[in-house]
Protein backbone atom coordinates (compact mmCIF):
# COMPACT_ATOMS: atom_id res chain seq x y z
CA UNK A 1 0.00 0.00 0.00
CA UNK A 2 1.36 3.55 -1.18
CA UNK A 3 2.24 5.46 2.11
CA UNK A 4 3.41 8.50 0.41
CA UNK A 5 1.50 10.53 -2.08
CA UNK A 6 2.97 13.89 -3.52
CA UNK A 7 1.22 16.14 -5.57
CA UNK A 8 1.37 19.32 -7.62
CA UNK A 9 -0.74 21.57 -5.85
CA UNK A 10 -1.74 25.22 -7.01
CA UNK A 11 -2.98 27.06 -4.42
CA UNK A 12 -2.11 30.86 -4.01
CA UNK A 13 0.24 31.58 -0.51
CA UNK A 14 -2.83 33.56 0.91
CA UNK A 15 -5.52 31.32 -0.14
CA UNK A 16 -6.25 30.38 3.36
CA UNK A 17 -9.69 29.31 3.28
CA UNK A 18 -9.26 26.71 0.23
CA UNK A 19 -6.27 25.45 1.41
CA UNK A 20 -8.09 24.50 4.73
CA UNK A 21 -10.89 23.04 2.67
CA UNK A 22 -8.55 21.05 0.81
CA UNK A 23 -6.27 19.34 3.82
CA UNK A 24 -9.89 18.65 5.01
CA UNK A 25 -11.59 16.49 2.07
CA UNK A 26 -7.73 15.10 1.95
CA UNK A 27 -7.78 14.00 5.70
CA UNK A 28 -10.98 12.63 5.01
CA UNK A 29 -9.94 10.24 2.10
CA UNK A 30 -7.00 9.23 4.50
CA UNK A 31 -4.14 11.43 3.87
CA UNK A 32 -2.44 14.20 6.21
CA UNK A 33 -0.39 16.64 4.46
CA UNK A 34 3.69 16.50 6.11
CA UNK A 35 5.96 19.07 3.88
CA UNK A 36 5.25 21.60 1.63
CA UNK A 37 7.77 22.61 -1.26
CA UNK A 38 8.12 25.02 -4.21
CA UNK A 39 7.34 21.72 -6.64
CA UNK A 40 5.02 19.56 -4.25
CA UNK A 41 3.35 18.86 -1.59
CA UNK A 42 3.57 15.84 0.43
CA UNK A 43 0.95 13.75 2.11
CA UNK A 44 1.38 10.58 4.24
CA UNK A 45 -1.61 8.28 4.57
CA UNK A 46 -3.05 7.80 8.41
CA UNK A 47 -6.73 6.57 9.15
CA UNK A 48 -9.48 8.61 7.28
CA UNK A 49 -11.06 10.92 10.12
CA UNK A 50 -12.58 14.22 10.26
CA UNK A 51 -9.66 17.27 11.01
CA UNK A 52 -10.01 20.76 11.06
CA UNK A 53 -7.13 23.27 9.55
CA UNK A 54 -6.32 26.44 10.24
CA UNK A 55 -3.90 28.32 8.48
CA UNK A 56 -1.92 31.21 10.08
CA UNK A 57 0.83 33.57 8.97
CA UNK A 58 3.47 34.11 10.94
CA UNK A 59 5.55 36.87 9.57
CA UNK A 60 9.20 36.42 11.07
CA UNK A 61 9.60 32.73 9.90
CA UNK A 62 11.40 32.24 6.68
CA UNK A 63 12.54 29.78 4.52
CA UNK A 64 16.45 31.13 5.25
CA UNK A 65 15.86 31.13 9.24
CA UNK A 66 17.19 28.16 11.16
CA UNK A 67 14.07 25.88 12.51
CA UNK A 68 12.22 26.93 15.01
CA UNK A 69 13.56 30.74 15.90
CA UNK A 70 12.81 31.16 19.45
CA UNK A 71 9.70 33.19 18.95
CA UNK A 72 8.29 30.34 16.96
CA UNK A 73 8.44 27.76 19.20
CA UNK A 74 6.87 30.25 21.25
CA UNK A 75 3.96 30.31 19.05
CA UNK A 76 4.07 26.44 18.55
CA UNK A 77 3.67 25.81 22.30
CA UNK A 78 0.33 28.53 22.29
CA UNK A 79 -1.10 26.81 19.95
CA UNK A 80 -0.41 23.21 21.46
CA UNK A 81 -1.74 24.26 24.62
CA UNK A 82 -5.08 25.46 22.54
CA UNK A 83 -5.22 21.92 20.60
CA UNK A 84 -3.61 22.43 17.71
CA UNK A 85 -0.96 20.79 16.39
CA UNK A 86 1.83 22.03 13.05
CA UNK A 87 1.88 19.69 10.16
CA UNK A 88 3.71 21.32 7.60
CA UNK A 89 4.70 25.35 6.86
CA UNK A 90 5.42 26.93 3.63
CA UNK A 91 7.70 29.94 4.36
CA UNK A 92 5.41 32.54 6.50
CA UNK A 93 2.47 30.30 6.54
CA UNK A 94 2.19 27.63 8.93
CA UNK A 95 -0.57 25.26 8.83
CA UNK A 96 -2.08 23.33 12.09
CA UNK A 97 -4.91 20.87 12.47
CA UNK A 98 -7.34 19.80 15.31
CA UNK A 99 -8.95 16.16 16.03
CA UNK A 100 -10.91 18.09 18.80
CA UNK A 101 -14.57 19.02 17.20
CA UNK A 102 -14.89 22.58 18.11
CA UNK A 103 -11.32 23.47 18.49
CA UNK A 104 -10.27 27.23 19.74
CA UNK A 105 -9.32 29.69 17.05
CA UNK A 106 -5.83 30.52 16.82
CA UNK A 107 -6.86 33.86 15.62
CA UNK A 108 -10.16 35.74 15.51
CA UNK A 109 -9.43 38.98 14.26
CA UNK A 110 -10.07 39.01 10.83
CA UNK A 111 -7.78 42.45 10.63
CA UNK A 112 -4.94 40.71 12.50
CA UNK A 113 -5.18 37.95 10.06
CA UNK A 114 -4.97 39.94 7.01
CA UNK A 115 -2.09 42.07 8.23
CA UNK A 116 -0.55 39.06 8.41
CA UNK A 117 -0.82 37.87 5.52
CA UNK A 118 0.14 41.31 3.96
CA UNK A 119 3.14 41.50 5.98
CA UNK A 120 4.26 37.43 4.61
CA UNK A 121 3.32 38.40 1.18
CA UNK A 122 5.34 41.81 1.26
CA UNK A 123 8.20 39.77 2.72
CA UNK A 124 8.92 37.08 -0.02
CA UNK A 125 6.47 36.42 -2.82
CA UNK A 126 5.40 40.15 -3.83
CA UNK A 127 8.75 41.41 -4.59
CA UNK A 128 10.08 37.65 -5.97
CA UNK A 129 7.57 37.93 -8.68
CA UNK A 130 8.12 41.65 -8.99
CA UNK A 131 11.43 41.17 -9.91
CA UNK A 132 10.31 37.76 -11.95
CA UNK A 133 8.02 40.04 -13.12
CA UNK A 134 10.74 42.80 -14.52
CA UNK A 135 12.79 40.00 -15.65
CA UNK A 136 10.45 38.44 -18.12
CA UNK A 137 10.01 41.98 -19.41
CA UNK A 138 12.94 42.42 -20.28
CA UNK A 139 14.21 38.90 -21.49
CA UNK A 140 11.37 38.99 -23.76
CA UNK A 141 12.07 42.44 -24.84
CA UNK A 142 15.39 41.13 -25.42
CA UNK A 143 14.51 38.20 -27.36
CA UNK A 144 12.51 40.32 -29.42
CA UNK A 145 15.16 42.94 -30.23
CA UNK A 146 17.18 39.66 -31.37
CA UNK A 147 14.75 38.30 -33.62
CA UNK A 148 13.83 41.53 -35.47
CA UNK A 149 17.76 42.21 -36.17
CA UNK A 150 18.02 38.74 -37.87
CA UNK A 151 14.29 37.75 -38.38
CA UNK A 152 15.39 34.37 -41.12
CA UNK A 153 17.78 33.11 -38.50
CA UNK A 154 15.69 33.70 -35.97
CA UNK A 155 12.25 32.76 -37.08
CA UNK A 156 13.64 29.68 -38.42
CA UNK A 157 14.85 28.58 -35.02
CA UNK A 158 12.65 26.79 -32.72
CA UNK A 159 14.94 27.57 -29.41
CA UNK A 160 14.59 31.53 -30.51
CA UNK A 161 11.15 31.14 -30.63
CA UNK A 162 10.42 28.53 -27.29
CA UNK A 163 12.43 31.55 -25.32
CA UNK A 164 10.52 34.47 -26.74
CA UNK A 165 7.18 32.67 -26.43
CA UNK A 166 8.18 30.88 -23.04
CA UNK A 167 9.14 34.19 -21.20
CA UNK A 168 6.12 36.24 -22.64
CA UNK A 169 3.77 33.44 -21.15
CA UNK A 170 5.64 33.68 -17.21
CA UNK A 171 5.11 37.17 -18.09
CA UNK A 172 1.47 37.16 -18.14
CA UNK A 173 1.22 34.02 -16.00
CA UNK A 174 3.26 36.21 -12.74
CA UNK A 175 1.11 39.74 -13.47
CA UNK A 176 -1.89 37.73 -13.21
CA UNK A 177 -0.49 36.41 -9.87
CA UNK A 178 0.22 39.65 -8.58
CA UNK A 179 -2.84 41.24 -9.77
CA UNK A 180 -5.22 38.44 -8.23
CA UNK A 181 -3.20 39.19 -5.17
CA UNK A 182 -4.35 42.98 -5.76
CA UNK A 183 -7.88 42.46 -6.57
CA UNK A 184 -8.05 39.97 -3.43
CA UNK A 185 -6.35 42.52 -0.89
CA UNK A 186 -8.62 45.28 -1.91
CA UNK A 187 -12.00 43.13 -1.80
CA UNK A 188 -10.72 41.66 2.14
CA UNK A 189 -9.82 45.00 3.91
CA UNK A 190 -13.34 46.40 2.67
CA UNK A 191 -14.47 43.35 4.20
CA UNK A 192 -12.69 43.31 7.02
CA UNK A 193 -13.97 47.29 7.58
CA UNK A 194 -17.17 45.97 7.99
CA UNK A 195 -17.07 43.23 10.58
CA UNK A 196 -16.62 40.38 7.55
CA UNK A 197 -13.89 37.87 6.74
CA UNK A 198 -11.35 38.11 4.16
CA UNK A 199 -12.78 37.37 0.79
CA UNK A 200 -12.49 33.96 -0.55
CA UNK A 201 -10.10 33.39 -3.77
CA UNK A 202 -11.73 32.17 -6.74
CA UNK A 203 -10.67 29.50 -9.16
CA UNK A 204 -9.92 31.42 -11.83
CA UNK A 205 -6.35 30.89 -10.59
CA UNK A 206 -5.93 27.25 -11.07
CA UNK A 207 -7.46 27.02 -14.57
CA UNK A 208 -5.17 30.02 -15.53
CA UNK A 209 -2.08 28.09 -14.04
CA UNK A 210 -3.02 24.96 -16.10
CA UNK A 211 -3.39 26.90 -19.45
CA UNK A 212 -0.42 28.99 -18.93
CA UNK A 213 1.56 25.50 -18.00
CA UNK A 214 -0.45 23.78 -21.23
CA UNK A 215 0.97 26.67 -23.53
CA UNK A 216 4.45 26.41 -22.19
CA UNK A 217 4.03 22.74 -22.72
CA UNK A 218 2.71 23.20 -26.66
CA UNK A 219 5.52 25.33 -27.11
CA UNK A 220 8.47 23.53 -26.17
CA UNK A 221 7.30 20.77 -28.29
CA UNK A 222 6.42 23.51 -31.28
CA UNK A 223 10.10 24.56 -30.89
CA UNK A 224 11.79 21.31 -30.19
CA UNK A 225 10.06 18.46 -32.67
CA UNK A 226 11.21 20.47 -36.03
CA UNK A 227 14.80 20.66 -34.24
CA UNK A 228 14.51 16.77 -34.18
CA UNK A 229 14.93 16.55 -37.75
CA UNK A 230 16.30 19.40 -39.11
CA UNK A 231 19.04 20.70 -36.06
CA UNK A 232 20.70 18.47 -33.64
CA UNK A 233 22.50 21.12 -32.09
CA UNK A 234 20.04 23.18 -31.48
CA UNK A 235 18.06 20.39 -30.22
CA UNK A 236 20.38 19.39 -27.85
CA UNK A 237 21.35 22.95 -26.51
CA UNK A 238 17.65 23.73 -25.43
CA UNK A 239 17.76 19.86 -23.89
CA UNK A 240 21.20 20.84 -22.13
CA UNK A 241 19.92 24.67 -21.37
CA UNK A 242 17.16 23.21 -19.74
CA UNK A 243 18.86 20.56 -17.39
CA UNK A 244 21.52 23.19 -16.70
CA UNK A 245 18.33 25.40 -15.21
CA UNK A 246 17.23 22.04 -13.51
CA UNK A 247 20.69 21.12 -11.96
CA UNK A 248 21.10 24.89 -10.87
CA UNK A 249 17.78 24.82 -8.92
CA UNK A 250 17.88 21.72 -7.44
CA UNK A 251 21.28 22.16 -6.01
CA UNK A 252 20.71 25.73 -5.08
CA UNK A 253 17.53 24.55 -2.94
CA UNK A 254 19.61 21.55 -1.60
CA UNK A 255 22.11 23.91 -0.37
CA UNK A 256 19.87 26.16 1.20
CA UNK A 257 17.71 23.43 3.45
CA UNK A 258 21.16 22.15 4.76
CA UNK A 259 22.04 25.34 5.42
CA UNK A 260 18.51 25.27 7.61
CA UNK A 261 19.13 22.30 8.88
CA UNK A 262 22.71 23.04 10.25
CA UNK A 263 21.14 26.28 12.23
CA UNK A 264 22.78 29.05 10.02
CA UNK A 265 21.34 32.29 10.95
CA UNK A 266 19.25 33.64 7.99
CA UNK A 267 21.43 36.30 6.76
CA UNK A 268 24.22 34.15 6.57
CA UNK A 269 22.24 31.34 4.49
CA UNK A 270 20.64 33.84 2.44
CA UNK A 271 23.96 35.59 1.26
CA UNK A 272 25.42 32.45 0.75
CA UNK A 273 22.53 30.80 -1.30
CA UNK A 274 22.34 34.14 -3.70
CA UNK A 275 26.24 33.32 -4.06
CA UNK A 276 25.79 29.50 -4.47
CA UNK A 277 23.37 30.64 -7.41
CA UNK A 278 25.65 32.86 -9.59
CA UNK A 279 28.31 30.49 -8.80
CA UNK A 280 26.77 27.63 -10.11
CA UNK A 281 25.09 29.23 -13.05
CA UNK A 282 28.45 30.44 -14.10
CA UNK A 283 30.22 26.80 -13.70
CA UNK A 284 27.53 25.01 -15.16
CA UNK A 285 27.00 27.41 -18.15
CA UNK A 286 30.67 27.17 -18.74
CA UNK A 287 30.53 23.06 -18.61
CA UNK A 288 27.47 23.26 -21.24
CA UNK A 289 29.44 25.68 -23.36
CA UNK A 290 32.29 23.20 -22.78
CA UNK A 291 30.09 19.83 -23.72
CA UNK A 292 28.55 21.89 -26.89
CA UNK A 293 31.56 22.82 -28.31
CA UNK A 294 33.54 19.82 -27.75
CA UNK A 295 30.28 17.34 -29.39
CA UNK A 296 30.43 19.78 -32.04
CA UNK A 297 33.72 19.02 -32.61
CA UNK A 298 33.37 15.32 -32.38
CA UNK A 299 29.82 15.04 -34.42
CA UNK A 300 27.66 14.65 -31.43
CA UNK A 301 25.13 16.91 -32.64
CA UNK A 302 25.09 16.22 -36.59
CA UNK A 303 26.74 15.06 -39.37
CA UNK A 304 30.78 14.85 -39.27
CA UNK A 305 33.33 16.39 -42.10
CA UNK A 306 33.30 13.39 -44.76
CA UNK A 307 37.10 14.14 -44.97
CA UNK A 308 39.70 16.51 -44.63
CA UNK A 309 42.41 18.64 -47.05
CA UNK A 310 45.51 20.47 -45.78
CA UNK A 311 47.11 22.98 -47.77
CA UNK A 312 50.93 24.39 -47.30
CA UNK A 313 51.32 28.39 -47.73
CA UNK A 314 54.47 29.85 -49.63
CA UNK A 315 55.73 30.33 -45.26
CA UNK A 316 55.46 26.43 -44.94
CA UNK A 317 52.30 26.67 -42.56
CA UNK A 318 49.71 24.67 -43.26
CA UNK A 319 45.82 24.64 -42.66
CA UNK A 320 43.49 21.47 -42.62
CA UNK A 321 40.23 22.23 -43.58
CA UNK A 322 36.93 19.89 -43.17
CA UNK A 323 35.23 18.82 -46.75
CA UNK A 324 31.68 17.92 -46.39
CA UNK A 325 29.82 15.99 -48.80
CA UNK A 326 26.66 17.09 -48.24
CA UNK A 327 23.81 16.42 -51.46
CA UNK A 328 22.76 19.93 -52.64
CA UNK A 329 20.13 20.98 -55.19
CA UNK A 330 22.44 23.45 -57.49
CA UNK A 331 25.95 23.10 -57.29
CA UNK A 332 28.83 24.70 -60.06
CA UNK A 333 28.74 21.12 -61.85
CA UNK A 334 25.00 21.83 -62.65
CA UNK A 335 25.77 25.57 -64.30
CA UNK A 336 29.66 24.85 -66.23
CA UNK A 337 32.44 22.43 -66.73
CA UNK A 338 34.98 22.08 -63.97
CA UNK A 339 37.71 19.87 -62.92
CA UNK A 340 38.43 20.23 -58.94
CA UNK A 341 38.89 17.32 -56.63
CA UNK A 342 38.52 19.25 -53.17
CA UNK A 343 35.23 20.88 -53.14
CA UNK A 344 33.34 21.06 -50.07
CA UNK A 345 29.44 20.60 -50.35
CA UNK A 346 27.59 21.95 -47.05
CA UNK A 347 24.08 22.19 -46.74
CA UNK A 348 22.67 23.98 -43.44
CA UNK A 349 18.59 23.55 -42.76
CA UNK A 350 16.86 25.68 -39.61
CA UNK A 351 13.07 25.24 -39.69
CA UNK A 352 10.40 26.12 -37.69
CA UNK A 353 6.55 26.68 -37.90
CA UNK A 354 7.24 30.42 -39.21
CA UNK A 355 9.61 29.47 -42.37
CA UNK A 356 12.16 27.03 -43.07
CA UNK A 357 15.58 28.23 -44.01
CA UNK A 358 17.95 26.35 -46.30
CA UNK A 359 22.28 27.44 -46.32
CA UNK A 360 24.17 26.10 -49.01
CA UNK A 361 27.99 26.42 -49.54
CA UNK A 362 30.03 25.09 -52.33
CA UNK A 363 33.58 26.25 -51.82
CA UNK A 364 37.46 25.11 -52.54
CA UNK A 365 40.64 25.71 -50.78
CA UNK A 366 43.43 28.29 -50.91
CA UNK A 367 46.89 27.12 -51.73
CA UNK A 368 45.86 24.64 -54.48
CA UNK A 369 44.00 25.05 -57.60
CA UNK A 370 41.41 28.16 -58.12
CA UNK A 371 38.00 26.84 -58.52
CA UNK A 372 34.52 28.32 -59.09
CA UNK A 373 32.56 28.83 -55.91
CA UNK A 374 28.76 28.84 -55.31
CA UNK A 375 26.27 29.93 -52.27
CA UNK A 376 22.85 30.26 -51.76
CA UNK A 377 19.98 30.34 -49.10
CA UNK A 378 16.89 29.65 -49.42
CA UNK A 379 13.85 30.91 -47.74
CA UNK A 380 10.37 29.26 -47.45
CA UNK A 381 8.12 31.47 -45.54
CA UNK A 382 5.02 30.08 -44.31
CA UNK A 383 3.87 32.63 -42.59
CA UNK A 384 2.47 35.27 -45.19
CA UNK A 385 2.78 38.26 -42.87
CA UNK A 386 6.38 37.67 -42.43
CA UNK A 387 6.95 37.86 -46.18
CA UNK A 388 7.50 41.85 -46.79
CA UNK A 389 9.79 41.31 -43.10
CA UNK A 390 12.49 38.54 -45.00
CA UNK A 391 12.45 40.31 -48.09
CA UNK A 392 13.46 43.69 -46.83
CA UNK A 393 15.84 42.46 -44.78
CA UNK A 394 17.32 40.67 -47.27
CA UNK A 395 17.29 43.68 -49.77
CA UNK A 396 18.49 46.18 -46.99
CA UNK A 397 21.41 43.42 -45.77
CA UNK A 398 24.22 45.64 -47.32
CA UNK A 399 22.48 49.11 -46.67
CA UNK A 400 25.13 50.06 -43.88
CA UNK A 401 25.50 53.81 -44.27
CA UNK A 402 21.96 55.90 -45.86
CA UNK A 403 23.61 59.13 -45.90
CA UNK A 404 25.89 58.30 -48.92
CA UNK A 405 25.15 58.16 -51.93
CA UNK A 406 23.13 55.37 -53.57
CA UNK A 407 26.08 55.15 -56.22
CA UNK A 408 28.63 54.66 -53.39
CA UNK A 409 26.86 52.03 -51.76
CA UNK A 410 26.40 47.80 -52.00
CA UNK A 411 22.19 48.13 -53.27
CA UNK A 412 20.04 45.31 -54.56
CA UNK A 413 18.51 47.19 -57.92
CA UNK A 414 15.05 45.47 -59.62
CA UNK A 415 16.66 43.41 -62.76
CA UNK A 416 14.50 41.27 -65.46
CA UNK A 417 12.43 39.44 -63.14
CA UNK A 418 10.87 37.40 -66.73
CA UNK A 419 14.55 35.83 -67.34
CA UNK A 420 14.57 34.54 -63.94
CA UNK A 421 10.86 33.62 -64.31
CA UNK A 422 10.39 34.98 -60.79
CA UNK A 423 7.77 37.08 -59.40
CA UNK A 424 10.66 39.31 -58.45
CA UNK A 425 14.31 39.41 -58.98
CA UNK A 426 16.95 41.66 -57.79
CA UNK A 427 20.74 42.17 -58.55
CA UNK A 428 23.18 43.16 -56.36
CA UNK A 429 25.27 46.76 -57.34
CA UNK A 430 28.90 47.92 -55.70
CA UNK A 431 29.51 51.72 -57.24
CA UNK A 432 26.79 51.53 -60.16
CA UNK A 433 28.10 48.29 -61.06
CA UNK A 434 26.64 44.80 -61.13
CA UNK A 435 27.51 41.96 -59.19
CA UNK A 436 27.12 38.31 -59.24
CA UNK A 437 24.54 38.62 -56.75
CA UNK A 438 21.38 37.83 -56.55
CA UNK A 439 17.53 38.12 -54.74
CA UNK A 440 15.27 36.15 -56.17
CA UNK A 441 11.22 35.73 -55.36
CA UNK A 442 9.00 32.65 -56.35
CA UNK A 443 5.93 32.63 -54.55
CA UNK A 444 6.49 32.26 -50.69
CA UNK A 445 10.08 31.37 -51.52
CA UNK A 446 13.70 33.94 -51.48
CA UNK A 447 16.30 33.01 -52.67
CA UNK A 448 19.48 34.64 -52.37
CA UNK A 449 22.46 33.11 -54.36
CA UNK A 450 26.27 34.24 -55.29
CA UNK A 451 27.43 33.01 -58.60
CA UNK A 452 31.31 32.93 -59.32
CA UNK A 453 30.22 35.40 -62.31
CA UNK A 454 27.48 37.03 -63.61
CA UNK A 455 25.11 33.65 -65.60
CA UNK A 456 24.80 33.74 -68.69
CA UNK A 457 20.98 32.76 -69.80
CA UNK A 458 21.42 29.32 -69.85
CA UNK A 459 23.36 28.96 -66.42
CA UNK A 460 20.01 31.11 -65.11
CA UNK A 461 17.77 28.46 -66.55
CA UNK A 462 19.76 25.90 -64.96
CA UNK A 463 19.38 28.14 -61.78
CA UNK A 464 15.31 28.38 -61.80
CA UNK A 465 15.19 24.55 -62.26
CA UNK A 466 16.72 23.32 -59.52
CA UNK A 467 15.95 26.22 -56.94
CA UNK A 468 12.38 27.66 -58.05
CA UNK A 469 8.81 27.41 -56.22
CA UNK A 470 8.11 23.86 -57.43
CA UNK A 471 10.72 22.30 -55.30
CA UNK A 472 11.55 21.32 -51.97
CA UNK A 473 14.00 20.76 -49.41
CA UNK A 474 14.21 18.42 -46.61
Amino acid sequence: MKMIKRRFEQFRFYDYTGIEKHLKKMALKGWQIHKITRFYWEYHRMEPQQLTYTVTYFSEASEFNPYPTENQRTFHEYCKDAGWSLVAEWAQMQIFCSEREDPTPIETDESVKLKAIHRAMKKNFLPSNVVLLLLSVVQFYLQLHIIAEDPILQLSLGSSLFLAATWSVLGIQILFILMGYIIWYRKSRKAVNRGMACAESGSGYKKAVCLCSGMILTLLVLAISPLCASNQLCFWGVLLELANITVIIALVLVIKNALKRAQVSRKVNLTVTMFSCVILSIVLTAITTGCIVGGVHAGWFGKRSAETYTTTQPNGSTYTWDIYHDALPLTVENLQDVEYDHYSYQWTAHESFFLAQYVARQYSFPGGKLAPELNYSIVDVKLPCLFDLCLSKCLNRYDYDREEPEEDRLVFRHTDAIAWRADAAYQLYSHNEATNKYLLCWGNRIVSIRFDAIPTAEQIDVAVEKLSQSKTFA
